[in-house]
């Protein structure tokens, strides 16, 4: 696999001086991202120039997911990877794969109503009374993208340990996000989790409900650092200045209109877009959760999504000496 992976992404590989292996004088960065609104911490930070007035030079190469990128941040092709967690994640750790995860990045905020993502139940079914909570959706069909082993899986599973279930109380369908909405009307699922804007185009047009949000300081996603650049002299400045773009995003100042733009070009869309759909929030240190990865490694072990029985120790993968030493908002 991981052969495969250095070839799929050769460009990040070619050249790649890599914070942790290169020569003393080599203050270049390789980062690896999924090139979505909720790393704006990273566009924001190479954007305002942080990094360089660390003396630092980041080169951000597009990953397609954090799993396609592991084994590059393993090998020292990449140094650092921003992106959603998985179980593949957890199988890659467990299998000897030399990557810590250092951050948090986009945690859900106390905005009920319109929240970055959500669970949606097909409208048709809370009208004729089959489904009036979460508990009710035992047995039922849901999407979620990358399915039983992916990061939306994880939030559905929160949600139906709170109703009472677990996650195999429900049937997987793997979805794209831009394809749940139809999925929804045509009653090929009846309920998922989703980001915006798809939950909210469901429900606008009259074909969900939104039943369930994530808890306030939920996270799927963050940052993991290479072996190599672990004890790299540049870790502690990368993730300073990175954390750095975090504090610019806090509250409303998430939405400036500096920052629209920022992470619009960063997502190939206008301010417009990005300010048009919900925001996650940030810890202001971008703190790695540890209590919540070993949630996510129980829940996907529930599924049957890893591929070994015992759980992981969380000192073993999550390293939280960089958020510790982030100097102080302001």
């Amino acid at each position: 696999m991981a052969a495969v992976l250095l070839t799929a992404l050769g460009v990040a590989a070619c050249g790649a001086g890599g914070g942790g292996g290169g020569a003393d004088d080599d203050r270049t960065v390789e980062v690896g991202v999924v090139q979505l609104p909720i790393f704006a911490p990273l566009f924001v930070a190479q954007a305002k120039g942080y990094f360089a007035e660390a003396g630092l030079t980041v080169n951000v190469q597009n990953v397609k997911s954090g799993q396609d990128a592991i084994p590059l941040a393993a090998s020292g092709k990449l140094d650092a990877v921003l992106a959603g967690f998985s179980a593949g994640m957890f199988s890659a750790i467990d299998s000897g794969l030399d990557v810590k995860v250092v951050g948090s990045m986009g945690v859900a905020d106390a905005d009920k109503e319109k929240p970055a993502s959500a669970l949606v139940v097909r409208k048709a079914l809370v009208d004729d009374g089959s489904i009036s909570s979460v508990a009710d959706l035992k047995g039922r069909k849901v999407g979620a993208l990358g399915g039983a082993g992916a990061t939306s899986a994880f939030f559905v599973g929160l949600a139906l340990e709170e109703a009472g279930l677990t996650i195999n109380d429900v049937e997987f369908v793997q979805l794209s996000s831009p394809d749940i909405p139809t999925a929804l009307q045509t009653g090929g699922i009846d309920a998922a989790f989703v980001s915006a804007p798809f939950w909210n185009l469901a429900v606008d047009d009259g074909t969900a409900v939104k039943m369930w949000s994530s808890p306030e300081g939920t996270s799927g996603t963050g940052t993991l650092y290479g072996g190599q650049f672990v004890e790299s002299p540049l870790a502690q400045p990368f993730f300073d200045a990175l954390a750095r773009g975090a504090q610019d995003l806090q509250g409303d100042a998430r939405y400036s209109q500096e920052n629209l733009t920022i992470i619009g070009e960063a997502t190939d869309q206008t301010p417009e877009q990005v300010a048009s759909v919900p925001l996650y929030a940030w810890l202001p240190d971008l703190a790695p959760l540890p209590e919540q990865l070993s949630t996510m490694e129980r829940i996907w072990m529930q599924v049957g999504a890893l591929e070994y029985e015992s759980p992981i120790q969380p000192d073993q993968y999550v390293d939280t000496r960089f958020a510790d030493q982030v100097p102080p908002q302001g």
